[in-house]
């Protein structure tokens, strides 16, 4: 993982335009030697991708959204996986990973 910004990023994720995490907050601090337990379960047919959206918060301008975690899911898909983020601005350093897993009800 490698921050946007110079000292640390501001994140949260989003889900079909809903914050979905963190849960306490508006944001969490991510530095470039940091790794953050996300846990959250989402339901998502298996007709289109899974996005999930990072941003930064930033109290004076508006939030940037730093990329997206693209996860195409098929119907016998399960287990763990991980998907690179992809950014949303050419020239950005930032550089995240999101681990996550298919669980069966």
């Amino acid at each position: 993982m490698l921050n946007d910004e110079a000292d640390q990023d501001e994140a949260f994720l989003k889900y079909n335009g809903k914050r979905i995490w963190p849960d306490h907050g508006r944001y969490h601090k991510m530095n470039s030697a940091e790794k953050a337990e996300v846990n959250i379960l989402l339901e998502h047919d298996t007709q289109t991708d899974l996005i999930i959206e990072l941003w930064d918060w930033d109290l004076l301008s508006r939030n940037d959204l730093i990329g997206t975690f693209q996860m195409t899911v098929h119907p016998d898909d399960y287990g763990s996986f991980s998907t690179m983020m992809k950014l949303a601005e050419t020239g950005s350093t930032a550089s995240y990973m999101l681990y996550w897993e298919i669980v069966r009800e």
